[in-house]
């Protein structure tokens, strides 16, 4: 049986409508699949961004630390440098302090003749300006004669026993403190009232007695 001709464009038409609506389909299926790949690639560059920020993060909280640690540095060195500008004279006043010392008792002699005194003046003036020369360089000498004793500024070397004073007030210089700006150049060696042990024994041998 033949086709007609209206059938076999029907038939066209049918087979043309088919194409359509597959292509169709084969179309929204690759818009579908290119959406999803699009979605991971998106998915993945979210990813690596946030991995970066991480990075960044971490890279700027080292950098901190390793700037603040420098710092640090750099003002403990800035301060080590400053204290030794500062006490570097120490010992070479250390040595003028002694020398006075020696100056002073040579002046301290009794002399007996007018030439021995004249000489003992020249000595005394001498030992006055090296201690002009101290005190230009902020070393000071340490109060101790009538105060209280104090360990971190004396020494005691000798006990004396004055009722009429107070108990630890420091009798006598033995040997000249003194201070170098904050720090102790020198200890005083002093001799302290000691009047509160004194007593105790006296009352304890009355006990006994």
């Amino acid at each position: 049986m033949e086709t007609s001709e209206k059938e076999i464009k029907e038939q066209e038409t049918t087979n043309c409508k088919h194409h359509c609506e597959q292509r169709k389909e084969h179309e929204c299926n690759c818009q579908e699949k290119e959406k999803k790949k699009d979605k991971k690639l998106k998915n993945k560059d979210s990813e690596e961004l946030e991995e970066a920020k991480k990075t960044i993060m971490e890279l700027q909280t080292k950098l901190m630390y390793t700037q603040a640690d420098a710092i640090n540095y750099r003002k403990r060195k800035d301060e080590e440098t400053a204290n030794m500008l500062k006490y570097a004279n120490q010992e070479l006043l250390l040595d003028l302090v002694n020398m006075i010392e020696n100056l002073d008792r040579a002046a301290s002699v009794k002399a007996e003749s007018e030439e021995s005194k004249k000489i003992q003046a020249g000595i005394q003036m001498v030992s006055n300006q090296f201690k002009d020369i101290l005190k230009k360089y902020d070393v000071i000498e340490i109060e101790a004669l009538g105060y209280p004793f104090d360990p971190d500024y004396m020494e005691a070397m000798m006990v004396g026993n004055d009722p009429e004073k107070p108990n630890d007030m420091v009798l006598e210089v033995l040997m000249k403190g003194y201070k170098f700006k904050d720090r102790i150049l020198k200890h005083a060696v002093v001799k302290v009232n000691q009047t509160e042990n004194t007593e105790t024994e006296n009352k304890n041998e009355k006990g006994n007695d």
